[in-house]
């Protein structure tokens, strides 16, 4: 956790007020434009006031019929139409800040949410990411809103305070210093009560994310069935309220002190408050002001003394949201690892010799074990290639690599001879389909689960009800209450809930809609049951005809239907081949062949079968 800046670096706006203009330009013009008629308005009322005075305090005296009376009746009035103006803008700058604020902290959440898409997958394996995202969605709605707020409030408050002190200045000096060294304490109170919370939430973001695990897995629907299961929901509950505790416990500590402080600091500055009434009445008494002065000083007063020091708190509170903004800066500029190329090359199309591993090594960052070491494949278009091996063995690691979402430390993958590194992100994993073994389950519409495979889609296009027929979910949906537009969660009005093995083949129908050149599938049937595999592969090679496919799966019934196999073990490819082959080879592949066939062949309770896993 980085030290909080210094004061003046810690107030440097410019950044924050770039994201304010952006989100909304013209409701910041609108409010800025209020602010300087609400600055104005109080000062002019003083003025106004300090006439009236004059007026009814002038050797000459006036009567209802003289012209003065004209005169103080026009102040008066005027004193009334400031009011008025007054009054509107400060509805009118309400009226900008609801709007604005609604529109930065949209515009925030989309930076925060196109940041995330783009950064690495790298980041997620590592837990100071979670911790820097964390504070970065904590403070990214908030923040910009409360720097709107306090921005409005300084304007206001520091236009007003100039013109007082104009007018105190003229009086005496030493009544403007006074103010200042009575508010400047509270200037510094606040700045390091600021920087306590910074260093606080910063080193309390962990503990924060788990109590808001702990809040999760207790009052959502994924894990309620078993927290009731295994009753263990009081004791998650206990540690929720611990960690809650401990956290309410340091915040507590920090007000303590900062509240201590707020009432020595702001003591002292209604002490110089009363110090500085008092000598304007000293003045007075003198007769070195005129009545119409007294008012005018008395009135700057209370105008300086109700702006200087929200003046001087606003900066403080200023400073602290810019602070704790820079934790979102911070995630903004998180550096990607994964480059894209300076002039990214065309991606060819249609592949004819398709996609080649070459002397592949990889570990994962932070990390000793290679996870791949020395790996070498060819997918070629036309063809099912399919990857065994025990878990740890590196299949999945493969497609991650396949897709760019990690780039290899050794060795490379090419397209149709190029580095993977050559083609731009977006057009490479455009030409991939994949579905992961932890797949996506969106709420969101059915239609809409396929056409995220394919964004550009309209909604009516037939090709998304071939992808559903390819992965044999089409039967399924239209048999929903909505088709395919129900909901796909039971806490949406009308939704609907799928079985695992119906997730399963929603995500392949989301794969097959894309228009491809590779499909990637890692253990693409194993929430699906045997009927259903069957039918699943007897239209899989129709559906993949002339792409390549690469596919991970423990299944031997799934596998032994590939056109060429290869087997990894310890992040090597340790042999090759068609099913016979390997099986004649009697090496790895075939003792794992040889144990799952066995489970069908033996008739034994399962607690006595041999478990080999492998995926």
């Amino acid at each position: 956790m980085k030290r909080p800046p210094g004061f003046l670096e810690g107030l440097r706006l410019d950044r924050a007020l770039k994201l304010v203009w952006q989100a909304s330009p013209k409701w910041t013009v609108v409010g800025f434009a209020s602010l300087v008629v609400q600055s104005i308005v109080p000062l002019a009322t003083v003025y106004v006031f300090k006439r009236v005075v004059d007026s009814l305090t002038a050797p000459d005296g006036f009567s209802s019929g003289e012209p003065g009376f004209t005169a103080l009746l026009y102040l008066l009035v005027t004193a009334f139409g400031l009011a008025v103006v007054g009054s509107l803008a400060t509805a009118v700058l309400g009226y900008a800040n609801d709007i604005q604020s609604h529109l930065v902290a949209d515009h925030m959440q989309r930076l925060v949410q196109a940041k995330s898409i783009d950064m690495d997958l790298a980041y997620y394996e590592h837990p100071r990411y979670y911790d820097k995202l964390h504070r970065a969605q904590r403070e990214a709605p908030s923040r910009p809103l409360r720097i709107i707020s306090e921005l409005s409030s300084l304007a206001l408050n520091g236009l007003t305070l100039a013109g007082a002190l104009l007018f105190l200045f003229a009086f005496n000096g030493y009544v403007v210093l006074a103010l200042f060294a009575a508010a400047i304490p509270v200037l510094v109170y606040r700045i390091k009560y600021a920087d306590a919370l910074y260093q606080l939430f910063g080193e309390k973001a962990a503990s924060e994310r788990l109590s808001g695990y702990f809040n999760q897995v207790l009052t959502t629907a994924a894990d309620a069935k078993e927290v009731r299961a295994f009753g263990f929901g009081p004791l998650l509950v206990g540690r929720f309220t611990a960690l809650r505790t401990k956290i309410r416990g340091d915040l507590q500590r920090i007000s303590r002190q900062g509240y201590r402080r707020q009432f020595i600091t702001e003591s002292t500055a209604a002490l110089a408050g009363f110090g500085a009434l008092a000598f304007i009445a000293y003045a007075a008494l003198q007769k070195s002001i005129t009545l119409g002065e007294v008012a005018l000083y008395f009135g700057a007063f209370q105008v300086a003394i109700g702006s200087l020091r929200p003046t001087l708190s606003g900066l403080a509170a200023l400073y602290e949201n810019n602070l704790f903004l820079s934790t979102f800066y911070e995630f903004l500029d998180v550096p990607q690892r994964v480059e894209e190329p300076s002039q990214p090359r065309p991606m060819p199309r249609p592949w004819r010799s398709g996609l080649r591993v070459e002397a592949v090594s990889f570990r994962y960052p932070g990390t000793d074990r290679p996870i791949l070491d020395n790996v070498g494949l060819t997918v070629r278009p036309g063809e099912i290639v399919a990857l065994v091996g025990r878990n740890g063995s590196g299949k999945t690691t493969l497609t991650k690599l396949l897709c760019r979402l990690y780039d290899p430390d050794s060795g490379r993958i090419t397209v149709e001879g190029h580095d993977l590194r050559e083609f731009a992100t977006r057009d490479l994993r455009g030409e991939i389909s994949v579905v992961y073994q932890d797949f996506g389950r969106y709420h969101i519409s059915a239609r809409d689960n396929i056409v995220l495979g394919r964004p550009e889609l309209p909604p009516g296009d037939p090709a998304i009800v071939q992808a559903a027929r390819w992965a044999g979910i089409h039967e399924t949906l239209t048999r929903l209450p909505q088709g395919y537009d129900t909901v796909m969660s039971r806490t949406f009005a009308d939704g609907a809930e799928l079985s695992i093995g119906q997730w399963q083949k929603l995500a392949l129908a989301r794969a097959f809609v894309r228009d491809s050149q590779l499909i990637l599938l890692d253990e693409p049937t194993s929430s699906l049951d045997a009927a259903s595999e069957f039918k699943f592969f007897e239209k899989f090679r129709e559906m993949a005809q002339g792409r390549a496919a690469l596919m991970i799966s423990h299944r031997f019934s799934t596998v032994r239907l590939a056109d060429r196999i290869y087997v990894l073990d310890g992040g090597r490819v340790v042999e090759e081949g068609d099913h016979d082959e390997l099986v004649a080879l009697d090496g790895l592949y075939a003792q794992l062949y040889r144990q799952q066939a066995s489970y069908y062949d033996q008739r034994k309770p399962l607690s006595a079968a041999k478990r080999v896993a492998f995926s």
